[in-house]
């Protein structure tokens, strides 16, 4: 990447990525796109070079943004896709690429998210109970993407599209953080799912409850592990 590389980040969420590149790359231009601002930090908390716009990939990317970017950065957008939408959102954000630019997009495989034991008196039972849950009900998201982005690249128009996977779990000391977070998506997606009323929903006593016990499974040595899959392309120059 040169030293005033335009970069768009897709579904920057809290803009993360870019706040962590931004340092290294002071003269660079950073774009983050989301479908809402509900996740933006407040602007003077952004780096100089950093700025946050909206975006629906859903949709056609404007005129104004095509041949844009350098880079185009895409992660975890899984959850908010069904599998008929991966090939058309691919093909919209190629638009934003200049010539000879990189696409690179990660994603995990959450159908085989394990909870393992980290040492031989971890407990895993709560935390293998409630990422049953999770899985079960999300499984027709998550079975799709992650298996699809080299050859959707392909079809439209990148070039030398390479892919790699490696373990989340494979950085020993991140195990406990990366649970945890996990947990917290989990039950902040049961406690929604209770507060509707859905057809098989916790209570929140059994939501609170198997929390409680699912982060004595993490200080216990319970960690998860899934695959992480990313893949790469470029624009034809």
């Amino acid at each position: 990447m040169h030293p005033q590389a335009r970069v768009a980040d897709i579904a920057t969420g809290t803009a993360a990525f870019l706040r962590n590149l931004a340092p290294n790359w002071p003269d660079a231009i950073l774009h983050g796109y989301d479908i809402s601002t509900a996740l933006y930090p407040p602007s003077r908390t952004l780096p100089s070079n950093v700025s946050l716009h909206i975006l629906d990939a859903r949709r056609d990317v404007p005129v104004s943004l095509w041949g844009q970017y350098d880079i185009v950065h895409v992660r975890l957008i899984a959850a908010g896709l069904a599998a008929s939408e991966w090939g058309r959102i691919i093909r919209n954000l190629a638009k934003l690429l200049k010539p000879g630019g990189a696409m690179q997009w990660e994603e995990c495989n959450f159908t085989n998210v394990r909870h393992l034991p980290g040492r031989p008196d971890s407990t895993i039972g709560a935390a293998t109970t409630i990422g049953c849950m999770f899985l079960t009900a999300m499984r027709p998201r998550f079975e799709h993407g992650w298996n699809r982005l080299a050859a959707e690249m392909r079809n439209a128009g990148l070039t030398d599209v390479h892919t790699e996977a490696v373990s989340a779990d494979r950085v020993y000391d991140t195990r406990p953080r990366l649970t945890a977070n996990g947990m917290r998506a989990m039950f902040g997606w049961a406690r929604l799912h209770a507060a509707r009323g859905s057809p098989g929903a916790l209570t929140m006593r059994q939501i609170d409850d198997l929390e409680q016990k699912a982060y004595t499974d993490i200080q216990s040595g319970c960690y998860v592990t899934f695959d992480i899959h990313v893949a790469w392309g470029f624009r034809p120059e």
